[in-house]
């Protein structure tokens, strides 16, 4: 849907920036002016999928207002990264080249082994608090599709031609968290809990924020299959329980498999949770909240920062 253009900030209503020219359709976006200037940093994710060898690829901006980031550069979030994400795709790298300025971000591929080839970028977008939407075009082989996340927002698919999003944020005191589970066999049961410190807040498992664009929750395998008998969500307690081989025994590949879900919390201020695993020791879970660093979870708890 094209979103209506007379509701939109106008050239005159974003922040002057000395050194920029007015922005005009087709033009590039404006970058922040200051840091004084109320403008958020929204995480972004790109999943490439389906790329050819020897391309050039690129995202371009046309609208004012909002432009690429590394964001703010402190703590444990990622800024941008390169099959960093606990979901991306495994092997040899497949970028000779990476460029972005405000409105542009292109990408060279090289030599792919085995044909097309699917990495995942993580970056920020800063935007103007005025701005809730951008539109531009991508640049891409015909086969070749973008799953790009925005904040708490689910993932849209971008093709080679016009492209655009609306940018409803994070959503209050909502983080998505990706979990990986690897080494599962048939069978096993997994169980994520989390918590926080006595009497700094509350924290609770969700099926994410109230706005008709959030992700809610996703599930996937690395194989195609989804090999859970069942999946079970609690206030502080999320639960799998993979399926049973044919023979109805535990033998069986070692199982990988992916969740997107949400947690919430209260007061607005609480900085990190806790979390942990009771599983099998042969079970690796990662976890990923929204734009931070992946890591294990542990059977002790384990902090995450929001």
């Amino acid at each position: 849907m094209t979103p209506d253009t007379t509701a939109a900030p106008t050239t005159a209503e974003l922040p002057a920036s000395s050194g920029h020219p007015d922005d005009a359709p087709g033009g590039a976006a404006r970058p922040p002016a200051g840091p004084d200037e109320n403008w958020r940093l929204m995480p972004v994710q790109l999943e490439f999928l389906d790329v050819a060898p020897n391309s050039n690829l690129g995202i371009h901006f046309t609208t004012a207002g909002v432009a690429w980031s590394l964001g703010d550069r402190a703590g444990d979030s990622i800024g941008f990264s390169y099959n960093l994400a606990v979901s991306s795709a495994s092997g040899e790298p497949c970028l000779s080249g990476i460029e972005f300025n405000d409105a542009m971000l292109t990408l060279r591929t090289g030599d792919i082994a085995g044909g097309l080839a699917r990495f995942t970028l993580t970056l920020f977008l800063a935007v103007h608090p005025e701005v809730d939407y951008l539109q531009g075009y991508c640049t891409l082989n015909e086969e070749a599709v973008i799953q790009a996340s925005f904040g708490a927002q689910a993932p849209m698919q971008w093709h080679n031609g016009r492209v655009s999003a609306t940018l409803s944020g994070y959503g209050g005191c909502y983080r998505p968290i990706c979990l990986t589970v690897r080494g599962a066999l048939p069978g096993n049961r997994i169980d994520v809990l989390v918590s926080t410190k006595k009497g700094l807040g509350k924290v609770s498992w969700s099926l994410g924020p109230d706005f008709s664009e959030a992700g809610g929750v996703l599930f996937a395998s690395q194989n195609g299959q989804l090999p859970l008998q069942s999946l079970s969500f609690g206030n502080h307690a999320l639960s799998f329980v993979t399926a049973a081989g044919k023979d109805g025994g535990g033998a069986g590949t070692a199982l990988e498999f992916y969740l997107n879900a949400f947690i919430t919390w209260t007061p607005d201020d609480l900085n990190h949770v806790y979390l942990r695993t009771t599983s099998d020791s042969s079970i690796t879970v990662l976890a990923q909240v929204h734009n931070r660093q992946p890591q294990v979870v542990s059977q002790t708890d384990t902090v995450f920062t929001l």
